[in-house]
């Protein structure tokens, strides 16, 4: 989405902003309000998407910049998580990723790891649009930076403790232990026109409609799942 070559300082205040929080906090409201309130909520998510835009233009502009400096020099470090997708930061509240495949889990192909990066937002965009309630996503954009691809996340307060659907570990353990949110996805899936499959080096006994590397958390410490 970005073209813009030049990084702007990130303000205290966005970097304290808790991103995904307000989105919640609107998107819930979307979907329990009024008629008569829609268009007020609705302007508020509109803007909440914009400065979110803003903002994670600015975070994919600094960590761009900094690739020219030695490692040590670097204010923002690489976090240790997850396989594939690049290095990832945390900017504030806010996850970030380059889009590369610098662990050549697609045999070294950067486009690849971009067409990859860039399905995950349109898959959780098509996961939204499937209209079930309580199923949560967060605030995702794409930013262009000089022929880098930056996927940008607001930051959710997930782990592997709150992990009860899918893989955390490119499939290698699977969980479904939250019949509640096994439920929500059944019926995206059947929206979707998706089968319940098994999963190689798994039981058989054991299926799943959506791929085993999604993800389904159950976020117990904002109340949401």
């Amino acid at each position: 989405m970005s073209q813009s070559k030049t990084a702007k300082a990130l303000s205290a205040k966005d970097l304290d902003r808790d991103w995904n929080d307000e989105f919640q906090s609107v998107y819930e409201q979307a979907s329990l309000s009024e008629e008569s309130q829609k268009y007020k909520v609705n302007t508020e998510m509109i803007a909440i998407m914009k400065d979110f835009q803003k903002f994670s233009q600015k975070a994919a502009l600094q960590l761009v910049a900094q690739l020219s400096l030695p490692p040590a020099e670097r204010k923002i470090a690489p976090l240790d998580a997850g396989i594939a997708g690049g290095e990832k930061f945390l900017v504030g509240k806010l996850f970030c990723k380059f889009a590369r495949d610098d662990k050549r889990v697609y045999g070294g192909n950067d486009e690849l790891a971009i067409k990859m990066a860039k399905n995950e937002i349109r898959h959780v965009n098509t996961v939204l649009q499937s209209g079930v309630p309580a199923l949560h996503s967060s605030l995702m954009a794409c930013h262009h930076v000089k022929g880098h691809a930056v996927i940008t996340t607001a930051f959710m307060p997930v782990s592997g403790k709150t992990l009860v659907l899918g893989s955390g570990d490119g499939a290698r353990t699977l969980h479904n232990t939250n019949p509640k949110i096994s439920g929500m996805v059944d019926r995206v899936a059947a929206q979707l026109g998706l089968l319940p499959h098994t999963v190689r080096g798994h039981p058989r006994d054991f299926v799943m409609a959506l791929g085993a590397d999604c993800e389904g958390h159950s976020s117990f410490h904002d109340g949401r799942s």
